[in-house]
């Protein structure tokens, strides 16, 4: 007996291809790709709604409308898609609204468009010309003013630029005001924000907005500012009709020669051409204080260009004597604003220079050398030269003190008379052992005395610390890992108030309490103001000699305290 087996056809793989293959099929054939104007002959400023249907899709595509640069403006694109479903047969498609205005009269073809792997026919339109009566009624309804500083100008110099939008009222913009101008070989920087006002033009009271700029260009020849434009619709009343109308409103092409640099310009100057340069000068402390060796004195100068950037000013070119003066540059920063109609440029240049030697110091002077664009000369911008008044004892690097020169030996010289022999070695060796107790006997007093004539001076305002001066503790930690110059100058401060004294004598006071405090403080000036290294020794021996003076200090009756001696003999 035979037994059937049934198998349904939606079980099969290729049962399930074939049903899909069938419900695609009618979509498939019915892909086509049509486009329609909405009108085939149009005015000169009329605009036209080209509506590209792509049917058999619902999936939309970007458009190719390269074609239609050449004698259409695109004034905008939307899209929108379809499905339906009747009587069992789905149908969908997508359609592009592209709006179009011509950029001149005659009779135009609007070119293919492309839209995936289709493409459009050709489709033609007439477009007709104005009267010449209407188009000065639009005219006079909406334009642009262009205003420029110069027809020339020299290379990286500044040229103002000012753009005005004059509109009567009913006037609607479409897409906003222009943007700030890109040029090819220029900067350009915007003079602030747009501005709106009410002006009069041909005995009209008419709105405005006005845009400035500066522009910078970077090489000589002719620089080129292209036309620009905006949309706009406009209310004009023909006859006893009134029409609104679609119109661009267009800025005007510029051409501007860019002089080179000057002949006359110093070839070993940079070059900086400008409406005006000064400079000022800051210190703190003021110059007209009296400061110490090893304090810091923060020099600030700022260059204003006025009619240019801040980057367009060199840097200067501050060289203090490198045997007075240790320099630490500091971060520059470059600022720009709007003053006025001009754009104005900030150089500020910081630099901390710390005086290593006493006396009357001097900090160079510097010149800018400039170009002035409304007189057409060279100019100096000068800062002048400023004079310190240092005190304290000098800051040398840190060397190991020179040996002992060994001595030489005397020569036996005859004498007058002749030579007298003794026999006197055991007189002489009581003598040399006599002469040597003698020097440490005294060399015992004389320290004891200096340690008990070590005294504090009273304290007077111009010797007050100038940080808050931290305990011993706090500076014992800050031996171990604080940097030299901060370590520096936390010492000073302690010590200052510690001998109640000016910083010279109180440094000087902690030198002439052992060999191991003035060997540290000569490593940690090194490291300071020279080449030297601090290391973990030196560090320790720092803490060491703190403590003992500090000891030293206890035993010193606070009544009985004079003059602290000098580091070194007057």
């Amino acid at each position: 007996m035979t037994r059937f087996v049934y198998t349904p056809l939606h079980s099969k793989p290729w049962f399930v291809l074939l049903l899909l293959a069938a419900l695609l099929l009618p979509v498939c054939v019915q892909a086509e790709l049509r486009a329609a104007l909405s009108a085939q002959i149009i005015d000169e400023l009329d605009s036209v709604q080209l509506v590209v249907r792509d049917i058999g899709t619902r999936q939309s595509e970007t458009p190719d409308l390269s074609g239609l640069e050449r004698d259409f403006h695109v004034l905008g694109v939307n899209t929108s898609s379809q499905y339906r479903f009747v009587n069992g047969q789905a149908q969908s498609w997508v359609d592009y609204q592209i709006t179009l205005q011509p950029k001149r009269t005659g009779e135009l073809i609007i070119p293919p468009i492309g839209i995936g792997q289709q493409r459009t026919d050709s489709i033609p339109i007439s477009v007709r010309a104005l009267s010449a009566d209407m188009r000065r009624k639009i005219d006079a309804l909406v334009f642009y003013e262009m205003e420029l500083s110069s027809d020339s100008v020299y290379v990286q110099s500044q040229l103002l630029l000012t753009r005005r939008l004059v509109y009567a009222d009913g006037v609607q913009l479409y897409g906003g005001q222009l943007e700030t101008p890109v040029l090819d070989g220029a900067q350009v920087f915007a003079l602030g924000e747009g501005q709106s006002s009410v002006i009069q033009r041909n005995g009209r009271t008419m709105g405005s907005y006005e845009q400035r700029y500066a522009i910078f260009p970077e090489q000589s020849g002719t620089l080129t500012l292209p036309s620009d434009a905006v949309t706009a619709s406009v209310r004009v009343v023909d006859g006893i009709s009134t029409a609104r109308k679609t119109v661009r409103i267009s800025t005007q092409k510029q051409r501007i020669v860019v002089h080179p640099i000057p002949a006359e310009y110093p070839a070993d100057q940079p070059w900086l051409p400008a409406i005006a340069v000064t400079a000022s000068v800051d210190f703190e402390p003021s110059p007209a204080q009296t400061v110490n060796v090893g304090d810091t004195i923060g020099r600030t100068l700022t260059v204003t260009v006025i009619g240019n950037t801040g980057t367009s000013v060199p840097p200067t070119a501050l060289s203090p004597n490198e045997d007075e003066f240790k320099t630490y540059v500091q971060p520059t920063t470059i600022e720009n604003e709007t003053f006025g109609e001009n754009l104005v440029g900030y150089r500020i240049e910081a630099v901390d220079l710390v005086p290593i030697t006493p006396g009357a110091l001097g900090i160079p002077d510097t010149r800018i050398t400039w170009w002035n664009t409304d007189t057409e000369s060279v100019m100096t911008t000068e800062i002048p030269r400023r004079a310190l008044s240092v005190e304290g004892l000098s800051i040398a690097d840190s060397s190991p003190e020179p040996a002992l020169a060994a001595k030489t030996p005397i020569k036996n010289t005859p004498q007058l008379g002749g030579t007298v022999q003794s026999n006197a070695n055991g007189l002489n060796a009581w003598t040399a052992t006599s002469a040597v107790a003698i020097l440490c006997l005294i060399g015992f007093v004389w320290r004891k005395r200096q340690r008990r004539r070590m005294t504090i001076a009273p304290a007077t305002p111009s010797a007050a610390p100038r940080v808050p001066a931290p305990s011993l503790k706090q500076l014992i930690r800050s031996t171990k890992r604080m940097a030299p110059l901060a370590l520096r100058s936390e010492l000073a401060a302690y010590l200052t108030h510690a001998t109640r004294a000016d910083q010279a004598s109180a440094m000087a006071a902690f030198c002439a309490s052992g060999d191991s405090a003035k060997t540290s403080l000569a490593a940690l000036n090194a490291a300071c103001y020279g080449a030297g290294e601090f290391n973990d020794s030196d560090r320790e021996q720092v803490s060491v000699s703190l403590k003992r003076f500090a000891q030293q200090l206890k035993r010193v009756p606070v009544g009985n305290r004079t003059d602290l001696p000098h580091l070194y003999p007057r």
